[in-house]
């Protein structure tokens, strides 16, 4: 196998790896997502998200759209909310925790907060206290117990910035539970009119610019999907978790248990393959590559072990290191 193909074969599964294989490309057997007009990760991005992956101590990002306000209502209650309005740990009637806006600018005290809800509902159109669409977006950026706080907050400011340029949203940290997280609250429509509308596909790339920017601060953060990690039960939606006494007849859930397995057995499928494209490389570090997936596709997946198929290669010290 020559290095090209080689890449080739990492850009295709390693693309499936991280993204799975859209409609598509499923629709055409699913034979080649380059064939399927599908963009392609870079060989080079594959290997980097595969090292982050599979190394030791890597912690995974949580990001959650949690809800949103259909008015100026639920706005207000969002902000009361997250700069903990009143409560006993920020000094009671009146007190907030201090909140940070698009421009930086740090917003404190009930009178602030309700200024700034205010300047929500007034700039661009005009939000009803109740409206039939979503006029606000909110966003949970969290990471594992052990991750400094300060970190969390500064990859936060900075996902956003980059994320939700143009639109109008407030972020504080938490730091009340073992794990610290930041609540961020987005304006739905930009100052051009133009309104979020965030889908899964656009969820994963939240999850892996906040990996990245706690990356830049030397978390080792990352961010695979759930089939990747071989996950096998599909988690429990956030508003089920909360309302799951208020719900006399839920609606069935969103991912069937056959849906998660078999994106499961696709990932799987994914991780042999870029297993087998590493192990062939005639470059050293993708063979030591290649081990440590072999290692995480054992220790996660469990019930699959990567065939024996797998080169020779795939060895710390490589088929061209003397044994002594």
């Amino acid at each position: 196998m020559s290095e090209t193909n080689n890449d080739g074969m990492l850009r295709e599964w390693g693309t499936r790896l991280f993204y799975g294989m859209p409609k598509k490309a499923k629709k055409q057997g699913g034979k080649s997502l380059a064939m399927a007009g599908g963009a392609l990760l870079s060989a080079s991005e594959v290997r980097n998200r595969i090292r982050h992956a599979v190394s030791p101590g890597a912690k995974q990002v949580v990001v959650k759209i949690t809800g949103g306000g259909t008015g100026m209502k639920a706005i207000a209650a969002h902000m009361r909310y997250i700069s903990r309005q009143g409560k006993k740990e920020v000094g009671g009637r009146g007190q907030t925790l201090e909140v940070e806006d698009e421009n930086g600018n740090k917003i404190s005290g009930a009178q602030e907060i309700k200024d700034l809800q205010n300047d929500w509902r007034v700039s661009g159109s005009y939000i009803e206290d109740e409206s039939r669409r979503r006029e606000a977006f909110n966003v949970m950026l969290s990471m594992p117990a052990g991750t400094p706080p300060e970190a969390v907050r500064g990859a936060a400011r900075e996902f956003a910035r980059e994320t939700f340029s143009g639109h109008k949203y407030v972020f504080v940290l938490h730091e009340d539970t073992d794990s610290p997280h930041v609540h961020l609250a987005v304006k739905a429509e930009r100052w051009d009119g133009i309104r979020l509308h965030p889908g899964p596909a656009e969820l994963q790339r939240w999850r892996e610019r906040f990996a990245a920017r706690l990356q830049d601060r030397g978390v080792n953060a990352i961010s695979t999907r759930a089939a990747s990690r071989g996950q096998r039960k599909a988690p429990e939606r956030l508003w089920r978790v909360k309302a799951a006494d208020k719900v006399r007849m839920p609606r069935p859930k969103e991912r069937s248990a056959a849906s998660v397995a078999r994106q499961r057995a696709e990932a799987l499928e994914s991780w042999k393959n870029v297993a087998m494209g590493l192990a062939s490389s005639f470059d050293l570090s993708d063979r030591n590559l290649a081990a440590d997936v072999v290692r995480y596709v054992d220790k996660h997946f469990g019930d699959g072990r990567v065939p024996d198929r797998v080169p020779p290669g795939a060895d710390r010290r490589g088929p061209d290191i003397e044994r002594g």
